[in-house]
């Protein structure tokens, strides 16, 4: 090849990463590369019939469009948002696009003076890592939804760091801690814990929230490492064994959407009943083998929205079917 052709294909790369990749229009890219604007088109044909430039359509997107029709029409919900992985993707990259997408949502979902409530967990985690800065709200209120976990659980999936990450997001934004286990041995305990100043403002939160976000634990989890970070020592474990399939906020039920209340009663959460009050309230879960636990959430109709992958929608419309 020529010095004239390395030069030639050199300015194709670089016309074409401007145009595809930076979104400059022809005006721009004719301003950097000093090349005519009505060469522009011309060399972008050049680059894409040489290969250089290679155009596919992911067909994945319609099938996931598809899930998502479907699950918001079955279960009543205000949106089901479902997204497309790779066929043998591993679950952390699944993880990855799951919180782009749900980033992207609640981007446009926040308002100002609004109030949010969070979960905890490694999903939501990723999620709020992606969420890039909210820029057309402020004063917005953020609180934990539950308690913290009584095990070593990584401290970036606790809902206190989770309320500091998403509150440093949106300008102008205020953040409280509840700075009490997620459960107590005996109701005085809990009750001492609760009377504290702090406390009572989380709580009267729970009553005025706009927007709730959570995850979704299931029976299929309970030996994942975060989970038992979580729930190490309080024989939460034990609720799985009868025919429990899930929890949302550390409360338990079936798949057929039955709250197990003979569970601890010493409990510090948003209950269950208050959540479904909520205006917003988002799921974040994704997991083939969470599908029975969500589906029974979305029986009990805990979230209004459901974002998940297409893998774990396609075993949910299994279990339905």
């Amino acid at each position: 090849m020529s010095k004239f052709d390395v030069e030639k294909i050199n300015q194709l790369i670089k016309i074409s990463q401007l145009y595809y990749e930076s979104g400059l229009n022809q005006t721009e890219i004719s301003k950097q590369v000093h090349v005519h604007r009505t060469e522009i088109s011309r060399l972008l044909k050049e680059a894409r019939s040489l290969g250089i430039v290679k155009v596919s359509i992911d067909t994945s997107f319609g099938a996931s469009e598809n899930l998502s029709n479907e699950l918001q029409e079955y279960f009543s919900l205000k949106k089901a948002i479902v997204v497309p992985t790779e066929p043998h993707s591993l679950y952390a990259n699944d993880l990855k696009s799951i919180g782009t997408y749900a980033g992207n949502y609640i981007q446009k979902q926040v308002f100002s003076n609004c109030i949010i409530g969070l979960s905890w967990g490694r999903t939501l985690a990723t999620t709020f890592d992606n969420l890039s800065p909210i820029k057309h709200a402020s004063g917005t209120t953020i609180v934990p939804m539950i308690g913290g976990p009584i095990g070593a659980l990584d401290v970036n999936y606790q809902a206190n760091n989770l309320v500091h990450t998403l509150a440093s997001k949106v300008k102008n934004s205020a953040s409280y801690t509840l700075d009490a286990p997620v459960m107590l041995s005996n109701p005085s305990l809990r009750d001492e814990l609760l009377a504290s100043p702090n406390s009572k403002d989380v709580i009267n939160f729970w009553r005025q929230m706009d927007i709730a976000i959570f995850g979704i634990g299931s029976s299929e989890i309970t030996n994942n490492l975060a989970w038992r970070g979580f729930y190490e020592g309080t024989g939460f474990r034990d609720v799985f064994s009868g025919p429990t399939v899930g929890d949302v906020l550390s409360q338990p039920f079936t798949v057929n959407g039955q709250v197990v209340k003979k569970f601890n009663k010493n409990l510090i959460a948003t209950e269950l009943e208050d959540l479904k009050k909520v205006p917003l309230r988002i799921a974040i879960v994704a997991g083939e083998n969470k599908a029975e636990a969500i589906l029974g959430a979305l029986r009990l109709q805990l979230p209004s929205v459901l974002i998940t992958t297409d893998k774990t929608a396609i075993a949910i419309k299994k279990l339905i079917h």
